[in-house]
């Protein structure tokens, strides 16, 4: 239970920064924070580079999907009582699936604004970042295995 209560945690944090980004920075703009840091406020209707951002019924419906499958691999985890990290991981990726999907669901699209000046990243969001490194936590633990 307390996995599905970190994952909750971690959608509510992503869903808080976006709105203090919303409230803050107007979209399209962006604010310099550091040498290669900003926030810069831009909507995505699609994935990841704005990919399918004309397929919004595909992008909700893989991003459910998505989301559902990483809860019932949470479920599985806490059945089988794997290790803390393993559960972590899981947990990560859920908190910030459910971040976005909730956001998705209730605007159409998904509030990124963290863009880092280097190569061709794309601007992201906390939601991303938890998911992220939940994946990086769940591959790393599965090669070592």
């Amino acid at each position: 239970m307390r996995y599905f209560l970190m994952s909750l945690f971690l959608a509510a944090a992503d869903l808080g920064s976006k709105e203090a980004v919303k409230k803050y920075i107007p979209a399209g703009k962006k604010k310099q924070l550091g040498n290669r840091l900003y926030l810069w406020h831009i909507k995505n209707k699609g994935l990841a580079y704005n990919k399918f951002d004309d397929r919004r019924k595909v992008v909700l419906a893989s991003s459910s999907a998505a989301t559902c499958a990483v809860a019932l691999y949470l479920i599985h985890l806490l059945k089988i009582g794997a290790k803390p990290l393993d559960k972590i991981g899981a947990a990560l990726i859920l908190g910030g699936g459910m971040g976005n999907l909730a956001e998705r669901i209730k605007k159409g699209e998904v509030t990124d604004f963290i863009y880092i000046k280097a190569g061709k990243l794309p601007i992201f969001n906390i939601a991303d970042m938890f998911a992220a490194a939940g994946g990086m936590i769940v591959v790393i633990r599965s090669l070592f295995r």
